[in-house]
């Protein structure tokens, strides 16, 4: 969970609830490759393996806020972004990034909402949604789609408030052939900026950054954030495309995705901790040209 050059806000009232379940998914510190985290697992990425996930796809009594189209996946995989906005004794190492995880260890819903998310077909990789609300649900096409579970229950025992939750991004994996030159890269979507303390929830302007294909990293990523009616700028001056890059108390996740070469999609992750030891998420699909 990470850094900026921010300050911070607001009233708390926090809520959740620690319980048993679940193991880590892909951390800031974790490998980005889901295949390698498969291959790890007994018996590698087959088919009882995703059996053995059953824990995190429960029949849940789930509501939704949005759409999406069902997102398509390439050669069995999907690219995951996964952002939990709660203090960390509870989020449990949730954060996932992973530009290939097999899609049959994801659970999307007929309305677009995913419901269960996995860094691969390992039993301890993924979380569910036991039962709650996904809000924010959009798409771009069938290349990607975001939401936020709150108000919600999840597999590993937290409960979480309105101004909490799980964000997520899920795409379809996309390679860049090109090895030189630059794209701009500007928002397309995003979620509600979350807060880890319940303490209120914020809206993301314009973000913006550069792709830039000879080192394959985002760069000048800015996300200006309204928290409570006060402005806050977030910055990253590189991160690694398909991975994480953590710069003082920020953290950015991202994951290449979409169907078109030319003019990718950037699913992007991001947490930082405020200096009030507030943390904040979300996550944001930059189109880049």
């Amino acid at each position: 969970m990470g850094k900026s050059k921010l300050l911070a806000v607001l009233m708390t009232a926090s809520v959740l609830l620690a319980a048993c379940g679940g193991g880590n998914g892909s951390g800031p510190n974790a490998a980005t490759d889901g295949a390698a985290s498969a291959a790890s697992a007994p018996g590698g990425a087959s088919a009882p393996q995703a059996s053995a996930q059953t824990a995190c796809r429960p029949d849940g009594n789930f509501t939704y806020s949005g759409s999406a189209p069902q997102v398509a996946a390439n050669n069995g995989q999907l690219a995951v972004v996964v952002v939990p906005t709660l203090p960390a004794a509870y989020s449990k190492n949730r954060y996932m990034t992973v530009s290939n995880a097999p899609a049959s260890s994801q659970v999307q819903q007929t309305g677009g909402a995913f419901t269960t998310l996995a860094s691969s077909a390992a039993a301890t990789d993924c979380l569910g949604l036991a039962k709650g609300a996904v809000t924010e649900i959009q798409g771009v096409g069938s290349d990607v789609a975001i939401g936020r579970w709150n108000q919600a229950m999840d597999t590993d025992g937290n409960t979480y408030t309105f101004a909490q939750g799980v964000h997520y991004a899920v795409g379809t994996p996309l390679s860049l052939s090109a090895t030189s030159g630059a794209l701009a890269c500007t928002q397309l979507i995003a979620d509600t900026v979350a807060s880890d303390d319940s303490a209120a929830i914020g809206t993301l302007g314009t973000a913006t950054a550069t792709l830039d294909l000879a080192t394959r990293s985002l760069n000048n990523l800015s996300l200006p954030i309204n928290l409570a009616g006060t402005q806050y700028a977030l910055t990253n001056s590189q991160s690694p495309l398909n991975g994480i890059s953590t710069t003082g108390q920020l953290s950015v996740q991202s994951v290449v995705v979409g169907h078109d070469a030319t003019q990718p999609l950037v699913a992007v992750g991001y947490s930082a901790t405020l200096p009030n030891k507030e943390g904040i998420g979300g996550v944001v699909v930059l189109q880049c040209q």
